[in-house]
């Protein structure tokens, strides 16, 4: 677009040029060959009442509508001027079409450029169509490796909670049986305690059951000296008996 502004740009000054250079032309013929009271030669060094005059003219020769109104006005233009005016506008045409025919050109050319771009950006956008599927294939790839890591993870999160929940169900029993042992420390303290007292009773007994022995053993001899007393004082009656009868 800037190229284009630019190509009418240089046309619209050089046909300004041209108006200006044609301006300057006819204000030195008009000098020689029109009443120099009616126009002054200044006036025509600004393009825009030429322009305006033009415009005047065509709207003048519209309102004529019969051609022998149009044939009698070009009868009263003078034939250098309208030989001029004739020849400028063939110029002015020549140079229009000069400048069309630059202008296809360029354009021919901006065409065959955009063209080109276009094809470019085709290609372009076709690499980056690979591109973007390419990388869509790994983004899918990725999020399938992220399901199934994911997955995972939660699998490993369940174990975790179950080995959590293994641990405080077997913290629970090791406290339980903790306090069992403990329990049971107490009452093997206390039958320990309770066996020492029966060993201490047991050797008590035993001590009285010998005392009881030897003290049996004495009743025996006792019993045995009490017999072998009593055998002898009988023997000694018997003997007192028999001397008694033997002195009768």
């Amino acid at each position: 677009m800037a190229s284009e502004a630019s190509h009418a740009l240089e046309a619209a000054l050089e046909q300004m040029d041209g108006i200006i250079a044609g301006t300057k032309t006819g204000a030195d013929i008009s000098d020689s060959t029109c009443d120099p009271g009616l126009t002054s030669p200044a006036s025509y060094l600004n393009p825009f009442p030429v322009l305006h005059l033009i415009e005047d003219l065509r709207l003048a020769l519209e309102m004529l509508e019969h051609p022998q109104e149009r044939a009698a006005l070009l009868s009263q233009i003078p034939g250098p001027t309208a030989a001029y005016i004739k020849e400028w506008f063939a110029e002015s045409l020549s140079q229009v079409n000069h400048h069309s025919a630059a202008s296809n050109e360029t354009y021919q050319e901006r065409l065959a450029r955009l063209e080109g771009d276009k094809e470019s950006l085709i290609l372009q956008v076709s690499v980056l169509t690979d591109q973007v599927e390419a990388q869509g294939e790994k983004i899918r790839d990725l999020e399938v490796c992220l399901e199934g890591h994911q997955v995972k993870l939660n699998a490993a999160e369940e174990m975790l909670q179950q080995e959590l929940l293994s641990r405080t169900s077997l913290e629970t029993q090791k406290l339980d049986l903790m306090t069992e042992v403990s329990e049971l420390k107490l009452k093997l303290v206390g039958m320990e305690k309770e066996q020492r007292e029966q060993e201490e009773k047991q050797r008590k007994a035993e001590e009285l059951l010998q005392e009881l022995k030897h003290l049996k053993i004495k009743v025996e001899e006792l019993e045995n000296e009490r017999n072998q007393y009593e055998w002898k004082l009988k023997a000694t009656k018997v003997k007192g008996s028999l001397m008694l009868i033997g002195r009768h």
